[in-house]
C-alpha cells in the first residue's frame, strides 16, 4: 500500500518542475514589497528598499552584489547593499545573509514541505519575544503556489563576529554550559503554555512532525540502510540489535504525547550553533520547530556537540545545570532521575536525524558533508552504546 504522502510528491515535482520552466524563460522580478522572488537573481533594489527601508524615509538601496555562501536544504548567499547617504546614515545593514528556494529541490525539501513558511513565522513572531542568542530577520515571504519563498536575515558574522561551528569545532565545557542555558531559555518561555493551543496552532506537534517526516522520506527503511552503510562507526553492541532500534525511536515518540510540551528548535545539532565574538552561543537554522517535550532538544544537542570522552564526562552535571535553569524560568520541577531516563530516549530521535541524512530518497539533495553525517553518527551511536539505550524503556 503507497502512503498518500508518497503519493503526492511525484505530482508535486511535476507541477513544480514545469513552474521552474516558466520561471527560467519569463525571469520574473521581485520589486514591489508584496512579491517573492523566485531566486536571490530575481531582486531587484527596489524591492530590498520597500521591505527594509521600514520607518526610514528618503533611505535607498541603489545596487546590490550577491555573494554565493551554501546550499542545501535552502540556498544562501550574502547580499552586499549599496544604500544612500540617507540609507547609510540611519545605519541600516550594509550586508544581510539570505536563504531563498531557487531550485526544485529546495522548492520540494523546505517549500513543499513546509519548512520555509514555518521558519518566516518563528521569526517574525515568535523569535522578538525570546531571550536568546539567534539571528534576527528583517523579512519573511513565502509563495504557497509555487512554495518559493526567502528570509533575509542579520549578517552574524559582520555584526557579531560569529564563528559557526562543525563536527571539527573542539566544544569546551563553558560552551556547552552556554547552549543549555539557552535551551533552557527556550523551552523555559513557552513551557506548557496554553498558547501552544492557541496562538501557536501553526506549529505541529513533534509526534505529527516527525510521523510524516518519516512516511514521506522512509526514515524507517533509510535508518536500517544507514546501520549497515555505517557498521564500522556502530558500536558492536548496538549493530548487533539494529533491529530493535526503529521500534525504540517510536517509543521514545510516544514521550512527546505524554509529557507537558513546549516550544523545541528539533534539529539542534553542532552545525546549527555559532558563538559570537563576546563568547556567547547562539542557535541559527529553525526550519524545523515544532511542539514537543524539552529532552529532544537537551539530548540531541548534547550528543551531537560533544566528543565522547567530554560527553561522559559533563552530561550529568549539563542536565543538572538545565533542570536549574528550566526551574528558575517556568518553576518546571523535574527529578534527576526521570531527566535521566527521558534523555536516554531522546538519543534515538537524533539518531534518525542522520540516518536519513546519510542514506535518503535519490529525490533529496545532499543535506550536509558526508564527514560531517559521519561524525554525528559515531558520536550519537556511541552515546546509545554507552547508556545502554536500548534498555532505557524496561
Amino acid at each position: 500500500m503507497v502512503h498518500r504522502a508518497a503519493q503526492s510528491v511525484p505530482l508535486a515535482l511535476l507541477r513544480l518542475a514545469g513552474q521552474l520552466c516558466v520561471e527560467k524563460i519569463a525571469r520574473p522580478q521581485a520589486i514591489a514589497a508584496g512579491d517573492v522572488p523566485v531566486s536571490v537573481e530575481a531582486i531587484q533594489p527596489r524591492w530590498l528598499t520597500a521591505v527594509l527601508a521600514g520607518n526610514n524615509p528618503g533611505a535607498e538601496v541603489r545596487a546590490l552584489r550577491i555573494e554565493r555562501a551554501s546550499s542545501g536544504t535552502h540556498a544562501r548567499h550574502r547580499l552586499h547593499l549599496d544604500w544612500n547617504d540617507e540609507g547609510r546614515g540611519r545605519g541600516l545593514p550594509a550586508t544581510i545573509f539570505t536563504k531563498s528556494l531557487p531550485t526544485l529541490v529546495a522548492r520540494m525539501v523546505a517549500g513543499f514541505n513546509g519548512h520555509a513558511r514555518i521558519e518566516g513565522r518563528f521569526y517574525t513572531q515568535l523569535r522578538p519575544e525570546l531571550a536568546i542568542e539567534a539571528p534576527t530577520c528583517y523579512h519573511s515571504c513565502y509563495d504557497r503556489r509555487n512554495f518559493s519563498g526567502i528570509h533575509l536575515l542579520e549578517d552574524l558574522v559582520a555584526t557579531k563576529g560569529a564563528t559557526f561551528c562543525d563536527h571539527t569545532t573542539a566544544v569546551s565545557q563553558s560552551m556547552a554550559e552556554d547552549m543549555v542555558d539557552l535551551l533552557a531559555r527556550l523551552h523555559g518561555h513557552f513551557y506548557a503554555s496554553p498558547r501552544l493551543a492557541a496562538e501557536l496552532r501553526w506549529l505541529a506537534d513533534f509526534p505529527t512532525w516527525f510521523t510524516i517526516g518519516a512516511e514521506k522520506m522512509r526514515t524507517e527503511h533509510y535508518t536500517e540502510k544507514a546501520c549497515l552503510v555505517a557498521a564500522d562507526l556502530m558500536p558492536a553492541d548496538l549493530l548487533a540489535r539494529r533491529t530493535e532500534i526503529w521500534p525504540a525511536v517510536m517509543r521514545a515518540l510516544d514521550l512527546h504525547r505524554a509529557l507537558p510540551a513546549t516550544l523545541i528548535h528539533s534539529d539542534v545539532h553542532i552545525g546549527n550553533w555559532y558563538q559570537t565574538n563576546a563568547g556567547h552561543m547562539g542557535l541559527c537554522d529553525w526550519q524545523c520547530p515544532s511542539k514537543g517535550h524539552w529532552s529532544r532538544d537537551f539530548a540531541y544537542a548534547v550528543t551531537a556537540a560533544l566528543e565522547p570522552h567530554d560527553r561522559r564526562l559533563w552530561e550529568r552535571e549539563l542536565l543538572r545545570r538545565y533542570l536549574g535553569r528550566l526551574q528558575e524560568i517556568c518553576g518546571a520541577r523535574t527529578s534527576l532521575d526521570d531527566a535521566w531516563t527521558w534523555y536516554r530516549q531522546q538519543i534515538f530521535q537524533a539518531f534518525t536525524m542522520w540516518t536519513i541524512t546519510l542514506c535518503h530518497s535519490p529525490l533529496l539533495p545532499s543535506m550536509q558533508p558526508e564527514p560531517m553525517t559521519l561524525a554525528m553518527i559515531a558520536r550519537i551511536a556511541t552515546a546509545l552504546s554507552d547508556l545502554d539505550c536500548l534498555d532505557s524503556f524496561d
